[in-house]
């Protein structure tokens, strides 16, 4: 046994809990981790878990992948942040469960309602400590993450002043299905549906850019039946396009590539479907009322999917579970830095 071996200390155990969030918010999130430090609870925040000089993107694959439950600070910068969307997807590609404390009330809440769902997730707002920090606490407990502090009890008073225990939650566990990819990629508010009449005559993409929470001025969620109507997508970089579309009747359309979008390449800016000079010059609203679900994936290189119709007769393909297996497993094999996710959905009424 040599000298030195009496110096060695045993590793510290990976952190339990990784803490998502937008730089904006890091006070806030900041007093956060004061109080979960407090808790004795192991956690990984940038600032403090990676040393200078390291390899940033490596270091945060690390910190998900060797954690139990990655901790969403949800606000309107951490919703449009592209490094929040990245944590994200790699708690998504790892199976790792999402714990949304909601810090500020949200201008788009359709882009965490998945995660808000049932008892998934902890209102912080500006409660006191004693509101939210035991529910924290018993979340992380569900899913074994250890703490050696008990939190001070506290009760929740309710609008008619009664007092109650405050409502167990549970981390969410993102579903291996469309809805759960459609989940994801609720974290962003890059495609939206637009009227005909509110198209550009070329479809040429636009290299524009809508400020951080500025609303898109030719959106609209409510489309009758026989409406006429193209879509809008506005890419940070230069890709390739995937785009995935779900009715009220359950049937899940690939509409790029398709005959109105047959290219998959898309340019940094705003891009218009359908392409100009497609086959088809507009999307028509038909079938039942209800949501349409639009997902757009855009990824550096394209994906290996044949799914253009031989046919241009047929304007898109109808796809099944086998096709939705196969993206998800191309999707889980990619770098979460190569590929992005955007979602959004419009009503169809009579």
């Amino acid at each position: 046994m040599s000298a030195d071996s009496h110096d060695l200390q045993p590793a510290a155990p990976p952190p339990e809990v990784f803490i998502s969030y937008a730089s904006r918010d890091y006070d806030k999130v900041q007093r956060i981790a004061e109080q979960l430090a407090a808790l004795g609870v192991n956690f990984w925040l940038d600032r403090q878990a990676i040393d200078g000089g390291a390899n940033f993107a490596l270091a945060i694959a690390r910190g998900i992948k060797q954690s139990r439950v990655v901790m969403l600070m949800c606000s309107d910068a951490a919703l449009r942040s592209r490094n929040v969307n990245q944590e994200i997807l790699l708690a998504w590609k790892y199976a790792r469960p999402y714990l949304p404390l909601l810090l500020e009330a949200v201008s788009f809440p359709e882009q965490v309602e998945y995660f808000l769902e049932g008892f998934q997730w902890i209102e912080v707002l500006d409660r006191p400590t004693t509101e939210w920090l035991p529910r924290v606490q018993r979340a992380l407990t569900a899913v074994g993450v250890t703490s050696s502090a008990p939190a001070q009890s506290a009760t929740v008073i309710d609008r008619q002043s009664a007092l109650i225990d405050a409502a167990p939650v549970r981390p969410a566990q993102s579903r291996a299905d469309l809805t759960g990819l459609r989940a994801l990629a609720s974290f962003n508010d890059r495609v939206w549906p637009v009227a005909a009449a509110r198209l550009p005559p070329d479809r040429q993409p636009r290299p524009t850019f809508r400020g951080l929470g500025a609303p898109q001025d030719d959106v609209q969620h409510g489309y009758e039946l026989g409406s006429r109507l193209g879509l809008a997508i506005q890419a940070e970089r230069a890709g390739h396009l995937l785009l995935i579309d779900e009715g009220p009747e359950e049937i899940i359309y690939c509409l790029c590539p398709s005959w109105f979008a047959p290219d998959t390449h898309i340019h940094k800016g705003v891009n218009y479907l359908p392409q100009a000079g497609a086959r088809y010059e507009l999307f028509h609203v038909s079938g039942e009322p209800g949501r349409e679900q639009l997902l757009a994936i855009i990824t550096d290189e394209p994906l290996a999917l044949d799914w253009l119709p031989p046919d241009p007769h047929t304007p898109a393909r109808v796809l099944n579970t086998q096709d939705i297996e196969l993206l998800l497993t191309q999707l889980r094999q990619l770098a979460p830095a190569s590929w992005s996710a955007f979602a959004t959905y419009f009503d169809v009424v009579r």
